[in-house]
C-alpha cells in the first residue's frame, strides 16, 4: 500500500479482516466457535420465546376458553336465571353469560371407573368458546339423556359412541355428611378433545339432568361469564354483585387457573434470562476470537500506523470487524430462529412419532402440544441485544490494538 491511507479504510481493512480468515488452526477455529455460539444462542432464544409466548396465548385463547371467566353462583340455584344473565349482560365487560350446573362423580363402564367433573349445560345457551370444541350437534343430546366425554376419558374407559354409562354422584344429607350415592344411567353420546388439562375429567350431560341428579331441578347452579379483559374479572366480579340480590358470590379464573399463568409468565421470564446468560457466554468467545485476531494481525497493525493510521483508526477497524462478525452471527441466528419458531410445533409431532411417545400430557401441563407465537418485536429485541453485547465485547480487543506500538513491533519483521 502506497500513499495517504483513504478515509474510510478502517470499513475497508475491517471488512477484510473479516472476510480472509485466519492462517492459524487455531485462531479459526475459535472463530468459528465463537460466530457458531453467537448463531445458537440467538437462535435458541428466538425459538424458546416463540415457543413461551405461545404458552401464554394458549393460557388466554384455549384454556380460558374452556374454563369460565367468572362464575357467578347462588345457594340452592339460581331462579329466573334468564333476567339475571340479562341483568348481568348490561356490564361492559361482559360478553356472553350462559347457565350451567357442575358436580363431582364417577363414572362406570364395564368395571372400569374415572373420575369426572360433570357441567351440565343448557342447549340453546352455550359460550361461544366451549361450543366451538363440541364435535355434534348439542341439540341432539342435550335434550337426551346422553353424556360427551374428553376423549381421553373415553379412551381409558374404551366406549363407544351408543355404549350405556353409569354416573354415580356421592350424596350428602341435610347436615353435609356423605351418605348413598346416587346412580344415573347415561348413553355415550361422543367425545371431545380441548387438548387443555380440563380433558383429564371433563364430562357433559344436559342441565335438566345435572338439576335431577344434584337436586337442583330446573335451577341452574351458576352463570358461566365470558369476558373483553380477563385480567378485570375481580372488579367486575365486585360490581355485579353490587346490582345483584343479595345471597349471590363469584369466582373468577385467577381463583380456579391463577397459579398456572403465573407460572408460564414466571417461567418466560426465567427462560429469557438463561438464555441472554448463553448469547453473553457465546459474546465472550467473540472477545477471545477478537484477541486473537489482534496478536495475529499485529505486523498489519504496525504497518497500517507506520503509513499514518492513528489509534482512532485502529480502533476503528477492529469495531467494524467485531460489528460484522455480530451482524453475521445476528443474521443467521435470526434466520435459524424462525424457521425453528414456526416448523417446531411440526419437529415435535414428527418426534413423538418417531419415538412412539407423547412429550407433553395434560395430566403434567396444562396443554399436550408444543404452541408458538413469533413475535417480531421479540426478534428485534433478541439482534439489539445482541449486537449491543457484541460492540461491548469489541471495545476491549479493539483497544489494545490502537495500543499497539510499530517499533516494537517491526523490530524482529
Amino acid at each position: 500500500m502506497t500513499g495517504p491511507l483513504p478515509e474510510l479504510y478502517p470499513v475497508y481493512i475491517g471488512r477484510r479482516f473479516f472476510t480472509s480468515g485466519s492462517g492459524n488452526r487455531l485462531a479459526s477455529f475459535v472463530s468459528v466457535l465463537a460466530i457458531s455460539g453467537l448463531i445458537l444462542g440467538i437462535a435458541l432464544m428466538i425459538v424458546v420465546m416463540s415457543v413461551m409466548n405461545g404458552f401464554d396465548r394458549e393460557m388466554r385463547q384455549r384454556i380460558l376458553g374452556v374454563v369460565p371467566h367468572l362464575q357467578i353462583f347462588a345457594a340452592g340455584g339460581i331462579p329466573e336465571w334468564s333476567q339475571v344473565a340479562e341483568r348481568v349482560m348490561e356490564h361492559d365487560n361482559v360478553l356472553e353469560a350462559t347457565p350451567f350446573t357442575r358436580f363431582q362423580g364417577m363414572v362406570n363402564f364395564h368395571g372400569k371407573v374415572q373420575a369426572v367433573e360433570v357441567q351440565g349445560l343448557q342447549p340453546d345457551f352455550i359460550d361461544s368458546a366451549l361450543k366451538a370444541v363440541l364435535p355434534v350437534d348439542t341439540a341432539d343430546w342435550l335434550n337426551q339423556d346422553k353424556m360427551l366425554l374428553s376423549a381421553s376419558l373415553a379412551e381409558k374407559l374404551g366406549v363407544s359412541p351408543g355404549d350405556r354409562l353409569t354416573l354415580i354422584v356421592p350424596g350428602l344429607d341435610t347436615s353435609g355428611r356423605q351418605s348413598m350415592p346416587s346412580f344415573r344411567v347415561f348413553e355415550f353420546a361422543g367425545s371431545l378433545a380441548t387438548h387443555t388439562a380440563a380433558d383429564n375429567q371433563m364430562a357433559l350431560i344436559s342441565l335438566r339432568a345435572a338439576g335431577q341428579v344434584t337436586g337442583l331441578g330446573d335451577l341452574p347452579q351458576g352463570l358461566r361469564l365470558r369476558t373483553a379483559d380477563i385480567f378485570d374479572v375481580r372488579n367486575t366480579g365486585y360490581q355485579l354483585l353490587g346490582v345483584l340480590p343479595s345471597g349471590f358470590s363469584f369466582m373468577d379464573w385467577f381463583q380456579t387457573h391463577g397459579n398456572l399463568y403465573q407460572a408460564i409468565k414466571m417461567s418466560r421470564n426465567l427462560v429469557g434470562l438463561l438464555l441472554f446468560l448463553i448469547i453473553a457466554v457465546a459474546v465472550f468467545n467473540v472477545v477471545a476470537m477478537l484477541v486473537m485476531t489482534v496478536v495475529e494481525k499485529r505486523p498489519a497493525i504496525a504497518i497500517l500506523k507506520t503509513l499514518g493510521a492513528g489509534n482512532r483508526g485502529i480502533l476503528g477497524v477492529f469495531l467494524v470487524q467485531g460489528f460484522l462478525i455480530g451482524l453475521f452471527g445476528s443474521l443467521l441466528g435470526v434466520l435459524l430462529g424462525i424457521a425453528g419458531a414456526v416448523y417446531i410445533p411440526d419437529i415435535v409431532v414428527w418426534l413423538e412419532q418417531i419415538f412412539g411417545h407423547q412429550f407433553l400430557v395434560t395430566e403434567v401441563y396444562p396443554i399436550d402440544y408444543i404452541p408458538s407465537d413469533l413475535r417480531f418485536e421479540d426478534v428485534a429485541t433478541v439482534v439489539m441485544v445482541a449486537l449491543f453485547l457484541n460492540f461491548l465485547a469489541t471495545l476491549y480487543p479493539a483497544w489494545k490494538a490502537s495500543k499497539i506500538r510499530p517499533a516494537e513491533i517491526l523490530r524482529y519483521e
